[in-house]
């Protein structure tokens, strides 16, 4: 028989074994909490989102063309297009070949990093419609992800994953090996690798896909909104978008207030640049930042 003392004791010793527990559980979350990087996506100012790097002004998806723009613009989001090599390394180019941009031609995923580093990447740019090419032969080649990423500690990135073999798995080790998940959204128009993503890596912001957002449209408009949770951070739209599901300033407001980034590509023209200005965005994607940019400073004026 257990004595009333002895039970009320051991009562005590569970009690106290709790609440040791309980402190130490918070101590490790709150450790764990000081150690994660709040994300750069909290400011919801409109942001110069420069596509490929700017691809009218510079080289495309280059270091140079990145570095360019990180100097001129402090808060701009860069905009990214990547596949995996042959050996597994994540290539910062847009076209799933080399033969627009180099001086060669040949399939990424068939190539590997020491093939495509052999590459002029600047070799048929030109500022001026083929009649000059100012930028061949001066050493400049297709980068890595990880570099791209340590070309500022402040920047933004929204990075579209195209093809590979494990480019989710890959393109994930690069941006935390570079440090970068709190300043990295993802997105591709593979709803697999979208969802690849947020089960390997949830502590990395994504974009819709077609799918999730056709989702997230039909909740928008039938479902019960006040108590959506969104699935994704941002949701990309073009124009030709916009219209086709006739996609109204109203319903685009909506979204932003859930905490979803708004942002429209690929926005080269003045006219559409103020149009989108006055819907209200989070960002806009060009490949003439320059010219964004200097409606952006106008806008703020106002």
């Amino acid at each position: 028989m257990i004595s009333d003392q002895e039970n009320y004791e051991m009562k005590l010793n569970k009690l106290h074994f709790f609440l040791v527990m309980l402190s130490v559980s918070f101590g490790i979350l709150a450790e764990i909490q000081e150690n994660e990087s709040p994300s750069l996506f909290s400011d919801r100012s409109i942001l110069l989102g420069v596509h490929r790097g700017g691809r009218d002004q510079w080289p495309e998806n280059t270091l140079m063309a990145f570095k360019s723009v990180t100097r001129r613009w402090p808060d701009a989001l860069l905009e990214l297009d990547i596949h995996v090599t042959a050996d597994g390394q994540v290539v910062v180019i847009h076209d799933d070949t080399v033969d627009r941009t180099t001086n060669t031609a040949g399939v990424i995923r068939n190539m590997t990093l020491a093939e495509i580093r052999a590459l002029d990447a600047a070799y048929r740019f030109s500022p001026d419609a083929g009649k000059s090419f100012p930028y061949r032969g001066k050493g400049i080649t297709i980068p890595t992800l990880h570099e791209v990423l340590q070309v500022s500690p402040s920047h933004r990135f929204l990075i579209e994953m195209k093809d590979g073999e494990g480019i989710v798995a890959a393109t994930i080790a690069a941006i935390r090996e570079a440090g970068a998940a709190n300043r990295c959204i993802l997105a591709s128009i593979s709803p697999q690798f979208m969802e690849d993503t947020r089960r390997i890596a949830p502590e990395i912001f994504t974009c819709y896909d077609f799918m999730s957002a056709a989702l997230l449209l039909s909740e928008l408009r039938y479902g019960n909104w006040n108590t959506h949770i969104p699935e994704h951070k941002m949701i990309a739209l073009s124009p030709a978008l916009q219209k086709r599901f006739n996609l109204t300033q109203k319903e685009i407001q909506s979204l932003r207030k859930k905490g979803i980034l708004v942002t429209f590509w690929t926005i080269n023209q003045e006219t559409e640049m103020r149009r989108i200005l006055k819907i209200g965005v989070d960002s806009i994607l060009t490949d003439r930042p320059n010219v964004l940019a200097k409606i952006l400073a106008e806008h703020r004026k106002k």
